[in-house]
């Protein structure tokens, strides 16, 4: 029997409990209160080290940097103990960091195999920030370690594998959150309240957009322009390389290729921004269109990749997408999108992902963090009757990741969302490439009658770093 079987044929009584420990337990907790024994408040309060949840963080690059570890450090009921990446010098300055924060000196340990990571009984929960190839093999691996996790997006660069972590996460019960934070943002969760609710009357189609391969701040990103050096130069001593590559092929390493821009756009590694970027908005169109259980079932449109560099991922698409339900959907780069939308009156200066939902009696629209805009400004002001549809509440995405973890409660992007949404970016980049139509079974999740298309959602993998 394969693992894959394995996972598939037990039942949810075996799951695993991926709360560590007896003493996070109620059982724990009741035998604690029974004891005679007087013990500082401290012991039992919210913040004790009984109740705090320990993170390991697996990539720390620039996201876990800016993003994760900010926030997450300012939890009091949170640790973070392992800090893991390819980059000697990354994981250990983030170890120092955390170390520094928390007053001491082995607190936080830094890791050069995640899989280490994964073995430590006292993590509770993994943040998944390497880049695109690796999120869906160390989520699986996570979740049958035990572990809570929480991956950055986008999910997969192979969407076969997709099935395989719905299976394990259903067998196993972690708390699972995708990386599309968003959904945690309030103006967006009022906006698709109120397009829910029938506030701009029915829902007929969406308009969205992602950043693409030039944004406007990538000046800096990389060495050579435009679409990142070909030349074959020495790996830094820094750096293992080949963990870096980890199930793709292995190729010549250039000073643009392990680097934050290159993380996004090599196509050994990524998907590019279709995917990338592309999953932000993409998630609220699925929120609107109450879709997390499904995506579109027919694909058409154009793209085009460089032809030079390695940053041979779309740079340019339009694809029309068509539900089951009706609602049409076009997805497109930043610069095809302008002039479709900008007569609406909207366009913020940079080079941002957005979307915008058309109504039979008006609209609404949101640019990445920036602006959200509508048909009638009074909108914003309606308060929801009592009978009507209310969506979850998350205060931010890492807090809401956390607390789930302590709840056992579902998340704001659980993994079923970021499968369908995830299937939409493989799909429209698969329809981009090959200039024709495609037709997708959504229960089936399978293309139908094109061997050619169902073929590039699968891709090559190196044996020594198959971890699912």
């Amino acid at each position: 029997m394969t693992q894959y079987e394995h996972d598939t044929d037990r039942s949810a009584k075996e799951r695993t409990v991926t709360r560590r420990g007896f003493l996070k337990s109620g059982v724990a907790a009741g035998a604690a209160f029974a004891s005679p024994t007087i013990v500082p408040g401290m012991v039992f309060g919210a913040n004790a080290p009984s109740n705090r949840v320990t993170v390991g963080l697996l990539g720390c690059g620039a996201l876990a940097g800016y993003y994760h570890s900010e926030l997450l450090g300012k939890m009091e009921d949170v640790r973070v103990v392992a800090a893991c990446d390819a980059f000697k010098s990354r994981r250990e300055h983030r170890a120092a960091a955390f170390n520094q924060l928390y007053g001491g000196s082995d607190i936080c340990t830094p890791h050069a195999d995640f899989r280490d990571v994964l073995a430590r009984p006292d993590v509770d929960a993994v943040v998944i920030a390497a880049h695109d190839n690796w999120h869906t093999p160390m989520s699986i691996a996570a979740v049958r370690a035990g572990k809570d996790v929480y991956c950055q997006k986008p999910l997969a660069l192979d969407l076969t594998r997709t099935k395989l972590l719905r299976r394990v996460v259903n067998r196993y019960g972690p708390v699972f959150q995708f990386g599309t934070q968003y959904r945690s943002m309030e103006k967006y969760r009022k906006m698709i309240e109120l397009i829910r609710n029938g506030y701009i009357g029915e829902l007929k189609r969406i308009d969205v957009w992602s950043q693409t391969l030039h944004a406007t701040y990538a000046s800096k990103q990389y060495h050579v322009k435009p679409y990142g050096s070909t030349k074959e130069v020495p790996v830094p001593k820094d750096l293992d390389f080949d963990a870096w590559q980890g199930p793709s092929p292995m190729v010549p390493y250039t000073v643009d290729r392990c680097t934050r821009w290159g993380g996004f756009h090599c196509p050994e590694t990524s998907l590019g921004f279709i995917a990338g970027c592309g999953v932000h908005p993409l998630g609220i169109a699925q929120w609107g269109n109450k879709a997390d259980h499904t995506s579109p079932i027919r694909y058409e449109g154009t793209g085009n990749i460089p032809t030079e560099g390695i940053f041979r991922t779309l740079d340019r698409w339009d694809v029309a997408c068509d539900y089951e339900n009706g609602v049409k959907m076009r997805f497109m780069d930043f610069h095809t999108a302008k002039p479709v939308v900008s007569s609406y009156g909207f366009w913020p200066w940079m080079d941002m992902d957005g979307l915008l939902f058309h109504g039979t009696d008006g609209w609404f629209a949101a640019q990445e963090v920036n602006g959200f805009f509508t048909s009638d400004e009074r909108l914003w002001d309606v308060n929801l009757k009592p009978d009507e549809e209310r969506l979850p509440v998350g205060i931010e995405h890492n807090r809401n990741f956390i607390d789930c973890v302590k709840s056992r409660q579902e998340p704001l992007c659980p993994v079923e969302m970021a499968i369908r949404c995830d299937t939409i970016c493989h799909l429209a980049r698969a329809a981009a490439l090959l200039g024709r139509a495609i037709q997708w079974d959504p229960e089936k999740e399978e293309v139908v009658d094109d061997p050619i298309a169902a073929g590039m959602l699968s891709l090559p993998y190196r044996e020594k770093w198959k971890v699912w």
